[in-house]
C-alpha cells in the first residue's frame, strides 16, 4: 500500500499495479483462510499528503495513486467474500474542500503541513510547538498519517457503512407495520358488527380515521427506531345471504420513522385495499382476506456522525405488498345472548417488495442498496369477546398470540456509488418468533343505522411494540 510508495518501491504504472496485487493478495488470503467480511482502504493520494506536497514528485505520485487504485478495485471485485471497499482518497478530498465543517482550520494548507513536525513541515498555528497548538484543527500528524480528528472521520466513515443496513432493513417493516394497522382496523370493525350484520340486501359504509405508533429496540444488526403514522380508511360491505357477508376496504397511510443515533429520517406512504368475506351461522364464524398494495418510500434520509459533522445522504423508492389472511372461531355464547366470547386460530401471510434505490450523487458516502424481500407466515390463536352493556352501547375486546415462522435474518446488499463495481452484503434486522396482540374497544349506535366506534390496538414481541388508535362511522343502507 503506501509504504511501497514511501519506500519507493512504485515508480511506474506497471510497479503501481503490482502492488495493488498484492494488497489484494492479503485480502485473498484472509478470504481462503475463512474470512467472510473484509474492510480495505483505498490508497489515498499520496501526493496530496506532507511527505510529497509541493515537491517535484506530487503530480506523478497522485497519478500513481489512481493506478494502483484501479487495479486494486479490479481484483477486490474478484474475491468471494464480503469486500467492504473505503473510498478514503474521495473521503479526504470532500474533507479539503470543505475543511471548516469537519473542525479543521481552513487558513491551514492541509496537505502540506502537520502537528508534530517530525519529517515534515509544522503547522505554525496549530503544530506541536506554536503558541496554539491543537491537532484536531490540522488533518495530518505527520509526513503521512493523521491526527487523531482525521482518524475518527476515517472510522466515522468506515462505521457508517456497516450500520447503514441496521436502518435499511427496517423499511419493509414499516410496511409490514402498516400492513397490521390496516388488518387491525379492519379486524375491530368485524368484531364491533359481530352477531349485528346489516339486513340481507343490504350495505354497509365505513369511514375510519387512526394514528399508529412504532417502537424498533436495537439489535446486535438493527437500528433502535421511533415511528409514528396516521391513516384514512374507507370501505363498505354487503350481506348477499343469511349467514355470508363480503366487502372491500381501502386505506391511504403516512408513517414516518426515526432512526439511529442521529434520527435518520424515512417516510412511507402506503395505499392498500382489503377484499374479504365473512361467515357466521351456528355458533361458528370465518373470515378470510385478500389484501395489494402500493408502497411510496418518498424520503429515505440516512444520518451518520463524520467527525465533528454529520453526513447525510437521501433518496427514495418504491416497493408493493400483498398479504392473506383467515380466521375461524366459535361463539360459546347464543346468537342472542348479551355477551359472547369466542376462541379462534389464525393464519396469515405476507409478502412485502421492496425496490432498490441510489442514494443521490457520487459522494464517498452514498450508497446503492439492491432490491428487499420480507417474507411473513404466521399461525396464531386467540380469544374475542362482546358485552352489551345496553342496546345501543356495546364493549369488545380481542387477544391473541401468534408465532412467525419467517424468521431469518434480512440482508442487505449494497456498493458505494464511486466504487459500483465492488457489491457487499450485511446482516440487517431480524424478525421476531412471538407476538402478543390485543384490541380493546367500544361502539355507540348514534340512530337504527349509523353507529359510532371507537379502539385501541396494540401488538409487541421482544423488539417491536405496535400501538394504535382509530375513530370509525358504518352505516347501514
Amino acid at each position: 500500500g503506501g509504504n511501497d510508495f514511501l519506500q519507493g518501491r512504485v515508480l511506474s504504472a506497471s510497479s503501481a499495479g503490482q502492488a495493488a496485487n498484492r494488497l489484494a493478495d492479503s485480502a485473498l488470503a484472509l478470504q481462503q483462510a475463512g474470512a467472510r467480511y473484509i474492510m480495505v482502504w483505498l490508497l489515498p493520494d499520496i501526493g496530496q499528503t506532507p511527505a510529497l506536497s509541493g515537491t517535484p514528485l506530487a503530480s506523478a505520485t497522485s497519478a500513481l495513486s489512481a493506478v494502483f487504485n484501479q487495479q486494486l478495485v479490479s481484483r477486490l471485485a474478484q474475491i468471494d467474500a464480503q469486500v467492504i471497499p473505503l473510498n478514503v482518497p474521495l473521503l479526504i478530498s470532500e474533507t479539503l474542500a470543505a475543511p471548516a465543517r469537519f473542525g479543521f482550520d481552513p487558513n491551514e494548507n492541509l496537505v502540506a503541513t502537520c502537528f508534530s513536525g517530525d519529517s515534515c513541515r509544522e503547522s505554525a498555528a496549530n503544530g506541536r510547538s506554536s503558541a496554539t497548538p491543537d491537532p484536531s484543527r490540522v488533518f495530518f500528524n505527520d509526513r503521512v498519517h493523521p491526527t487523531e480528528a482525521g482518524q475518527r472521520l476515517l472510522a466515522d466513515y468506515a462505521y457508517s457503512l456497516l450500520s447503514a443496513p441496521w436502518e435499511i432493513s427496517l423499511l419493509p417493516e414499516m410496511a409490514n407495520g402498516t400492513l397490521r394497522m390496516h388488518q387491525d382496523e379492519l379486524r375491530a370493525q368485524w368484531l364491533s358488527d359481530w352477531g349485528n350484520w346489516q339486513g340481507v340486501g343490504q350495505w354497509q359504509s365505513i369511514i375510519a380515521a387512526g394514528g399508529q405508533k412504532m417502537d424498533f429496540d436495537a439489535q446486535d444488526s438493527s437500528a433502535d427506531a421511533d415511528g409514528r403514522g396516521y391513516n384514512l380508511t374507507i370501505g363498505g360491505s354487503y350481506r348477499f345471504a343469511e349467514h355470508w357477508r363480503t366487502g372491500v376496504v381501502a386505506g391511504a397511510y403516512r408513517q414516518n420513522l426515526e432512526a439511529g443515533a442521529r434520527d435518520s429520517d424515512y417516510k412511507l406512504n402506503s395505499y392498500i385495499a382489503t377484499a374479504f368475506l365473512q361467515y357466521q351461522a351456528n355458533h361458528w364464524w370465518g373470515d378470510l382476506a385478500v389484501s395489494g398494495g402500493k408502497l411510496d418510500y418518498e424520503n429515505a434520509e440516512r444520518k451518520f456522525a463524520l467527525g465533528v459533522s454529520e453526513g447525510q445522504e437521501k433518496g427514495d423508492t418504491d416497493g408493493e405488498m400483498w398479504a392473506v389472511s383467515g380466521r375461524v372461531g366459535f361463539d360459546i355464547a347464543g346468537a342472542a345472548s348479551r355477551w359472547h366470547l369466542s376462541p379462534f386460530v389464525s393464519a396469515d401471510y405476507a409478502h412485502i417488495d421492496v425496490d432498490g434505490y441510489s442514494e443521490k450523487g457520487n459522494r464517498s458516502t452514498a450508497l446503492t442498496f439492491s432490491d428487499q424481500t420480507r417474507k411473513s407466515r404466521r399461525a396464531g390463536v386467540g380469544l374475542q369477546g362482546k358485552f352489551e352493556v345496553t342496546p345501543t352501547t356495546q364493549l369488545w375486546a380481542e387477544v391473541a398470540r401468534e408465532r412467525e415462522f419467517e424468521t431469518d435474518q434480512q440482508n442487505v446488499t449494497m456498493a458505494l456509488n464511486s466504487v459500483q463495481s465492488v457489491d457487499f452484503t450485511l446482516e440487517g434486522y431480524t424478525p421476531q418468533r412471538d407476538l402478543n396482540r390485543a384490541t380493546f374497544g367500544v361502539s355507540q349506535k348514534l340512530t337504527q343505522d349509523l353507529t359510532l366506534r371507537g379502539n385501541y390496538n396494540w401488538r409487541k414481541n421482544d423488539d417491536v411494540t405496535q400501538q394504535g388508535v382509530n375513530v370509525a362511522l358504518s352505516m347501514s343502507f
